[in-house]
């Protein structure tokens, strides 16, 4: 029996999502699968990653939140994401702000005036600095391992090509120095054009280069900081946009734009 499954499209910095809000249907041992088609681009709707949205509390202010990666991983968070999926319930429930509660932690998110969104997120749990000078070819990049809720290596490079190769190889290689690390990584490749404003490339694991992430650039921002390298105030310029991180005493803000692209339905059976 084929059922027909409600989604919204949505985008920020040219990182994709589908968003389900209606699990009716969805048999929740079968997420991994189900996002794994969705999130196909031949096959499926197409995105970077498939989020499933469910209501916490009576007026749709609070939310649980999961994210899929398009290889149905599972992720602790989003930025990007989180950007989007604010916009969708503050203008579905008219609201001024939302709340939504992820594995990485609990996100306050406002649509302001402007129509960009801002999100607070929880500061760092760590921020370590990592010694990768054991590859002849990749230099001696600066190092830093962010845990945002969902971890990151943040190496500072001269030429952010590098990443082409560098970022599938380092995602799962800190284990090799570290078996208390996480066994698979996000991989941002930073370079400071000044002490306000970074460009970044990320290789998602699960998702592979994306145009744009959020989380990625607040552990730019962090491990930026973490070197004397950037201000509390930075804009982090990615291929699909910018966004603005501030870093305060203890939590961050980030802030970007969001466009909700069409509402569709996807045949599952």
């Amino acid at each position: 029996m084929i059922g027909s499954l409600s989604f919204i499209k949505a985008c920020a910095l040219g990182n994709d999502f589908v968003i389900i809000t209606d699990h009716t249907l969805i048999d929740p041992t079968t997420l991994p699968s189900l996002s794994q088609k969705m999130a196909d681009r031949r096959w499926g709707v197409g995105c970077d990653q498939v989020i499933y949205v469910y209501p916490a509390g009576d007026n749709g202010s609070i939310h649980n939140v999961r994210f899929f990666n398009s290889d149905g991983s599972e992720a602790e968070a989003c930025g990007n994401g989180s950007l989007c999926v604010a916009k969708l319930l503050i203008q579905r429930y008219n609201l001024e702000k939302v709340t939504l509660q992820t594995a990485g932690g609990t996100l306050d998110c406002t649509l302001l005036k402007d129509g960009t969104v801002r999100v607070v997120l929880p500061k760092p749990v760590c921020v370590q600095t990592i010694d990768l000078n054991i590859f002849d070819d990749f230099g001696n990049p600066s190092a830093v391992f962010v845990d945002l809720g969902n971890p990151h290596l943040v190496c500072f490079v001269n030429d952010l090509s590098v990443c082409e190769k560098w970022g599938p190889l380092l995602e799962t290689y800190l284990p090799k120095l570290d078996p208390t690390m996480p066994q698979r990584v996000n991989v941002g490749f930073a370079t400071e054009v000044d002490r306000q404003t970074l460009h970044l490339r990320v290789w998602e694991r699960g998702a592979g280069f994306t145009q744009a992430c959020g989380t990625g650039a607040c552990a730019a921002a962090a491990a930026g900081q973490a070197l004397g390298l950037i201000d509390h105030d930075v804009q982090v310029k990615q291929q699909g946009g910018v966004l603005g991180v501030h870093l305060g005493t203890d939590h961050f803000l980030m802030q970007g734009e969001a466009q909700l692209i069409y509402a569709g339905s996807f045949l599952a059976d």
